[in-house]
């Protein structure tokens, strides 16, 4: 019997270390898809990127950081996102919108709903989204909706 129970606890500590290393390799240490601590402004009003077409005008940012679970929750603050020639945000709400590349490569764009914005460009988004699998590369923007642009875009901190 206690032999049998040797056997016993070997096996199930190698089906542990198994399952383990059958872990998304796309994960970060917390279990994040992406994070990030900086964002970029739109430079070039109606810059496309991923599909994403960009706000009309210039904008600046402050600063930007977030994160996207691998679950779907996102969650960015955005601070001072705002257009160049004013220093105002005109928009009442900003969404996020994580972008992933698909098994073909193609873009996969996934919206939150709006996030009040103030005027002075400061938003809190957090959301959960149903992200395809798997999502490569992804990108998190911020923009505003119904009209789907993006006036600043993730810079990646931990991406495969």
């Amino acid at each position: 019997m206690r032999i049998f129970g040797r056997v016993l606890v070997t096996a199930i500590t190698a089906l542990g270390l198994l399952g383990a290393s059958a872990a998304p390799a796309f994960a970060d240490e917390g279990g994040n898809l992406t994070d990030f601590s900086s964002m970029k402004a739109i430079a070039v009003g109606g810059t496309v990127v991923r599909g994403i077409t960009g706000g009309g005008l210039p904008w600046k940012i402050t600063s930007g950081m977030g994160t996207v679970s691998q679950q779907g929750v996102v969650d960015v603050t955005v601070t001072g996102l705002v257009l160049k020639a004013t220093g105002t945000n005109p928009i009442g709400s900003f969404e996020a919108i994580v972008s992933c590349l698909n098994t073909d490569g193609l873009p996969v764009n996934v919206p939150t709903t709006g996030f009040p914005a103030s005027t002075a460009g400061n938003s809190h988004i957090h959301a959960t989204v149903d992200l395809p699998r798997p999502c490569k590369d992804p990108i998190v923007f911020v923009g505003n909706s119904p009209a789907g642009r993006w006036f600043a875009m993730s810079n990646p901190d931990s991406q495969p």
